[in-house]
C-alpha cells in the first residue's frame, strides 16, 4: 500500500483490543489488517508502553511485552485515560490523554505501510462502544495533533457501525429484522435492527434486551443461550442475524445454530463486524452517498432544529445553526451577525418532523449601548449531548466606528 491514494480506514478502539482495516477498492469489501504480515491475528490490545530516556514508543502487543522488560514503562489503562481528561506522567513528563492516544494511533497506523499516512488516507472512522463529550475532544485533538485535517477523520459508536454494515450489504441481509448477538466471556445481550418503511426516509432503529450471564457448563450454556435467543427472536421475521465477541464457539452451540438458521435466516459470526462497519461508513460518507433514502436515529443523534430567523440580503430567512439528523459530536456553527434594534437574541428550536416548534430568548447583559445596527455579534453554537446545546456570543464592535467590548456571554439550552 506503499503509493496508495484516497485510502479509508475503519478504526476499532476499545477497552481491551483494537483493529484496523481498510476499503480494498478492487474486492469492493473492507479489508482487515493483520499485526503480523501473514497471520490471522487481526486485533491487538489497546496498550501503550514508552522505553526509558528514549523517544521510542510501542504498542499493542509490543507495548505488553517490552512493558514487562527492563526499561519499559506501560501506559496503565490507556482507554480509561483516553475517556478522561486527567493527565499522565509517563518517564518524568506529563502527558495529556489526547497525546497519548495520537501516539496510539500514529503507531498502529504504520501497520497499513503508507508511505505518507496523512496524504494517502481520506477518510478514518473510528468506532467505539460508546462516547462522551471529553472522549470525542480527545479524538479530536489526537487527530489534530497528528496533522489531520478536521475533514478527514469521523468517530462513532458501534450501534452506528452496525448500522453500516449491515445496510452497505446485499439488499436480502436487511430485507427485514437484523438480530445481533454481542458476547463478552459469558455475558451475552440481544440487539435488534428495525426500520419503519412508513416514513421517508425509512426510519432505523436499534434496541437493546438486558444482558444475560450463560454457565459455563457446555451444555448448558448452549440451552442457556437457546432459550435467551428463542425469547428475543420470537415469532418475528429476522433476515439476518448476526454473533460477534468473544465467549461464542459454534462447538458449544449445537442446538442455538439450527434454530437461529431456520426460515432461510441468513447467520454469520466474527469479530470484526464493527471495524468494518466503521469503513463502510467512512465509504459511504466520503464517496458513495448510497443511504439517502435511511435514517439512523441513533442514540447519539440530534432530533432537533435550531437556527435564527434573520434579513438575508434584505429579506426574511432562516438561519441554521445545528440541524436535526445529525449526530451531537459533530453538530456546531459558528456565524457572525450584525443586531438590528435590539439587546437579546431568539434562537427558534424545531422538532425533526417540523410538528413542534419554540423560541428561546438569550439575553445579552451589559452591551454597549449604540446606534441601530452598529453591533456586530459572533455566535458558537455546539451541542455537548444529544439533548443539549451550548450558545456563546462576543461582542465585536462595529469596525473602526465602535470597538469591541469583547464581553462573552453563554447559556446551554435545551433542545
Amino acid at each position: 500500500m506503499n503509493e496508495a491514494r484516497n485510502v479509508l480506514i475503519g478504526y476499532e478502539f476499545n477497552k481491551d483490543h483494537s483493529q484496523i482495516c481498510y476499503w480494498d477498492r478492487k474486492a469492493g469489501e473492507p479489508i482487515s489488517i493483520p499485526t503480523k504480515v501473514g497471520t490471522n491475528l487481526f486485533t491487538f490490545p489497546t496498550a501503550l508502553c514508552k522505553m526509558e530516556g528514549k523517544e521510542e514508543w510501542h504498542f499493542g502487543l509490543e507495548a505488553e511485552y517490552f512493558g514487562n522488560q527492563p526499561g519499559g514503562i506501560s501506559v496503565e489503562n490507556l482507554y480509561e485515560v483516553c475517556r478522561g481528561t486527567e493527565e499522565v506522567t509517563v518517564d518524568g513528563s506529563v502527558k495529556a490523554p489526547d497525546e497519548l492516544l495520537s501516539v496510539f494511533i500514529w503507531e498502529s497506523l504504520a501497520m497499513l505501510g503508507l508511505r505518507d499516512i496523512l496524504k494517502s488516507i481520506s477518510g478514518i472512522m473510528v468506532t467505539t462502544d460508546s462516547l462522551s463529550k471529553t472522549f470525542v475532544e480527545n479524538f479530536k485533538k489526537a487527530f489534530a495533533r497528528l496533522g489531520f485535517r478536521r475533514d478527514q477523520f469521523s468517530i462513532q459508536d458501534s450501534d452506528e457501525s452496525f448500522y453500516y454494515y449491515c445496510f452497505l450489504q446485499k439488499p436480502e441481509i436487511w430485507a427485514r429484522k437484523i438480530a445481533l448477538f454481542i458476547f463478552s466471556g459469558n455475558d451475552v445481550i440481544f440487539s435488534e435492527m428495525d426500520q419503519d418503511k412508513r416514513t421517508r426516509p425509512t426510519i432505523v432503529t436499534i434496541s437493546h434486551s438486558e444482558k444475560i450471564t450463560l454457565p459455563e457448563i457446555e451444555n448448558e450454556r448452549d440451552m442457556a443461550f437457546l432459550d435467551y435467543a428463542t425469547k428475543n427472536i420470537r415469532n418475528q421475521l429476522f433476515s439476518g442475524i448476526f454473533i460477534t465477541g468473544t465467549g461464542f464457539e459454534k462447538e458449544w452451540a449445537t442446538r442455538t445454530i439450527p434454530y437461529l438458521c431456520r426460515n432461510n435466516r441468513h447467520v454469520f459470526y466474527g469479530g470484526n463486524l464493527y471495524v468494518k462497519g466503521a469503513c463502510f461508513a467512512a465509504l459511504e460518507k466520503k464517496e458513495t452517498h448510497a443511504l439517502k433514502g435511511f435514517l439512523y436515529l441513533g442514540r447519539d443523534l440530534v432530533k432537533t432544529n435550531l437556527g435564527m430567523e434573520m434579513l438575508i440580503g434584505g429579506n426574511p430567512a432562516y438561519y441554521p445553526l445545528i440541524a436535526a439528523g445529525v449526530n451531537w459530536y459533530e453538530a456546531e456553527k459558528d456565524c457572525e451577525f450584525i443586531l438590528d434594534d435590539r439587546k437579546d437574541l431568539t434562537l427558534a428550536v424545531n422538532s425533526m418532523d417540523g410538528l413542534k416548534k419554540k423560541f428561546y430568548r438569550m439575553d445579552l447583559p451589559g452591551l454597549p449601548e449604540r446606534p441601530n445596527r452598529t453591533t456586530r455579534i459572533r455566535l458558537h453554537a455546539e451541542c455537548t449531548s444529544p439533548e443539549i446545546c451550548t450558545i456563546d456570543a462576543e461582542d465585536l464592535g462595529f469596525g473602526g466606528m465602535f470597538e469591541a467590548s469583547h464581553l462573552k456571554w453563554h447559556e446551554e439550552m435545551e433542545l
